[in-house]
């Protein structure tokens, strides 16, 4: 599932014939799930966003996902995003949900101008550096979530929920060229977390809007994969992030 620490890939396989139509099959699959989760914890089903997460997967894939009319997906790399967007249409709904490094920040938003959220900002450098890029560029302020390491390994990105208020106000308040959307979290190290990993990622949610003095509405959770989203929307998830079970296993290619 969505490993952060593999290495930046630069080709892409080509889509095999007996792929086609599969991704779609199993996206409405996807959905109904979604739906049904929604329906047993009493929420809406439209108000829970599922992000595609097509990383390694060629673009054509992604197209028949869109054309099955899911519009919203998540890279975990700027170099991948950078090549595929501009194949796919305007209106895709793109969201990068892999470690940032400072460097990258430019290309990304320069690259991607229909990015429509950075799911994974951790620390104020990145967050100061994301909001003079999107000054510079000029384009319409930048959805972002606050990153929260809930597990407490130290390979996972994410500042500490003791510190999650305090990155939050430097987003909110300080950087005018961000929008403050919420929090996300990745899971345990085999990508399955534990509802103590979700119920943190929550309390760290009340903290904030709390100190923000704003309704929990205004604060989504990005939380839940592949492996556990029925888990994350049962405990409160408004975004989750599904890959291999759309996509299939990851492709990645041969050495």
């Amino acid at each position: 599932m969505e490993d952060e620490t593999e290495p930046e890939v630069e080709k892409f396989p080509m889509a095999s014939s007996a792929m086609e139509g599969v991704a779609a099959t199993a996206l409405r699959s996807v959905l109904l799930r979604v739906q049904k989760v929604a329906e047993k914890s009493g929420r809406q089903s439209d108000r829970i966003r599922v992000v595609a997460v097509s990383k390694t997967k060629p673009v054509s894939v992604i197209r028949e996902v869109y054309d099955a009319g899911h519009h919203c997906f998540g890279e975990n790399y700027v170099q991948e995003l950078v090549e595929k967007a501009p194949q796919l249409p305007e209106d895709t709904e793109w969201h990068f949900i892999g470690n940032l490094q400072s460097n990258k920040v430019k290309p990304l938003l320069a690259g991607v101008p229909n990015l429509a959220m950075v799911e994974t900002v951790d620390d104020e450098k990145i967050a100061n550096h994301l909001d003079r890029a999107v000054a510079t560029i000029g384009r319409q302020p930048l959805k972002v979530f606050v990153q929260v390491n809930t597990s407490g390994e130290v390979s996972k990105s994410g500042v500490e929920p003791s510190a999650c208020v305090e990155l939050v106000k430097h987003v909110s308040l300080g950087c005018p060229n961000l929008e403050f959307c919420g929090l996300m979290t990745i899971g345990m190290l085999d990508y399955t977390s534990t509802p103590e990993n979700f119920k943190t990622l929550s309390n760290c949610r009340t903290e904030v809007c709390k100190a923000l003095g704003i309704q929990e509405e205004q604060c989504e959770l990005s939380m839940g994969m592949s492996g556990d989203f029925e888990l994350a929307i049962e405990m409160g998830s408004t975004n989750v992030r599904i890959g291999s079970t759309i996509f299939g296993p990851r492709e990645y290619p041969e050495k």
